[in-house]
Formats: C-alpha cells, sequence, structure tokens
C-alpha cells in the first residue's frame, strides 16, 4: 500500500511525506522535476524502512493528472491514501497578475485535486479502509482582499471535499479537509507571518505541527482539520461575529503586509 502525495518536494508536502514516512507508510512523491524532488527521494529511502518512488510532473498541465495515475497503474502502485497538497499561493492586488498566473493558480488549487481525486476513487473503493486528504486553508472561510483568487480556490476545495465525504459514505473511503491558518512553509511565507500580529501570530505553525495533526486525524476520519488551538479559537469565534466585524479585522490585518508582495 502506498500513500501518494502532490507538492510533496518542499514546505507543507514535504512535512507530510517525513510525517508518514515515520509512520512506516510507503509513499509516492510527485511534485516538479528537480534536485528537490531526487534528494527527498534518496533520503526517504536511506532514513526510512519504507518504500518510496516519485514521478516529476507539472500538475498544472492539463494532461498531468492522467500521466500520475498512469505512472501508478504502470508501475502496479497499490493507493489507499491519497494527499492533494499541490497549490500555489499569491498575495497582490487582484488586477496586479497576470491571467497566465490566474490560470496555473486555480488549475493548481483546483483542478488538479478534482482530477486526481476523480481518477483515484475506484481504486481507494478497492483498498477498503482509504483515506482522501485535501489541503485547504484558514484562508477558505473568509474574503480576503489582495488573495483574492487563492482563498476562493480554498474555499472551493472545503466545500468539495465535504460533499465528497457525503456521496462517499459507506464507500470505504474517508474524505478530510485540512484547513491551517499561517504555515512557515517558505522563505516568501515566512517573510509575510512575521509581519502579523495578535492571534495571527501567534496561530503560526511550523509545516511539521500542522502534517502530524493532519495525518493523525485524517487516520481517525475527522472531517474537517483546523490545526493548532488558536486555530480552532479563531475558527470557533468566526461563527459567532457578523460578516462586518470580520470584514473589520481582515482589513486591519492585511493592511500591514502592504509590502510583501510574492
Amino acid at each position: 500500500m502506498y500513500t501518494l502525495i502532490t507538492g510533496a518536494s518542499s514546505g507543507i508536502g514535504k512535512a507530510l511525506v517525513l510525517e508518514c514516512a515515520s509512520r512506516g507508510m510507503n509513499v509516492l512523491l510527485v511534485a516538479l522535476p528537480g534536485e528537490e524532488l531526487c534528494v527527498l527521494e534518496k533520503m526517504i529511502r536511506e532514513k526510512h524502512a519504507v518504500e518510496c518512488s516519485s514521478f516529476g510532473t507539472d500538475l498544472s498541465l492539463h494532461t498531468a493528472a492522467a500521466d500520475v495515475y498512469n505512472w501508478v497503474k504502470q508501475n502496479n502502485y497499490t493507493v489507499n491514501i491519497l494527499v492533494n497538497n499541490v497549490g500555489v499561493g499569491s498575495k497582490s492586488p487582484f488586477e496586479k497578475l497576470s491571467s497566465e498566473f490566474y490560470h496555473k493558480q486555480i488549475n493548481l488549487n483546483i483542478l488538479a485535486t478534482c482530477l486526481l481525486t476523480h481518477l483515484f476513487i475506484p481504486e481507494l473503493k478497492q483498498q477498503s479502509p482509504a483515506y482522501i486528504l485535501n489541503m485547504g486553508s484558514m484562508g477558505g472561510f473568509f474574503s480576503l482582499p489582495e488573495k483574492v483568487v487563492y482563498a476562493a480556490t480554498k474555499a472551493f476545495i472545503y466545500s468539495f471535499s465535504k460533499a465528497l465525504r457525503m456521496e462517499l459514505e459507506g464507500s470505504g473511503i474517508s474524505v478530510s479537509v485540512a484547513c491551517p491558518g499561517g504555515i512557515d512553509s517558505n522563505q516568501n511565507t515566512i517573510a509575510s507571518n512575521r509581519e502579523l500580529k495578535g492571534l495571527a501570530k501567534v496561530s503560526i505553525l511550523q509545516p511539521e505541527q500542522l502534517a502530524k495533526e493532519s495525518i493523525d486525524k485524517m487516520l481517525k476520519g475527522q472531517a474537517t482539520i483546523i490545526p493548532g488551538r488558536c486555530n480552532k479559537f479563531i475558527y470557533g469565534l468566526s461563527k459567532l461575529t457578523p460578516a462586518f466585524i470580520q470584514n473589520i479585522f481582515v482589513r486591519k490585518a492585511f493592511s500591514r503586509l502592504k509590502k510583501q508582495v510574492y
């Protein structure tokens, strides 16, 4: 049995790979081709008593999901856990980024997850119990200026995951969606997170913390995973707070990030 993880070579994806391997889970790594992916595969094989293989591809391309699925079938890998982690963030006024960027962002954040899930569901049904973990975001619960499309894609992932979970009840597949807040996942996010204040700053997690809690709760069949106590508090508070008050806090938080564009 294998756990297939997308966006696996760095950041949150790499943390998820290491967490799974540390639990004795065989892993299939899918990410952009390059040295990072090769080095990670080699390291997993050397340090963990698990099987590990990798496939380099750009999941924003329309044929990539089918290419991943065909690679799995051709090598007779049996997948019982699918982790849809691949995605790309952004921080800029909506009109400042190119149409090409939004095309790539929507393909990575939405289409790759949809197509891979669609392709692997028949296989997962044969491996009961099986699991799907989709990487959403706390941003999917709010309207975020200068993250307009990113937040919308994560709102889609949340809704998609919740509906698919209901649809697959009784199939042997458990669908979970992880909705983290700020994560120090790369140099850009670290720089941006440094500008945060108050609860937003306190809520920042390391990728390793997110990975451990997400895998723990996925295996327990939890539907929505909000990693970190502070994020759980923020999420609960948001349910009780009128939208206009939420918007005041969001505007205040994002006004501090004007100089951090990535």
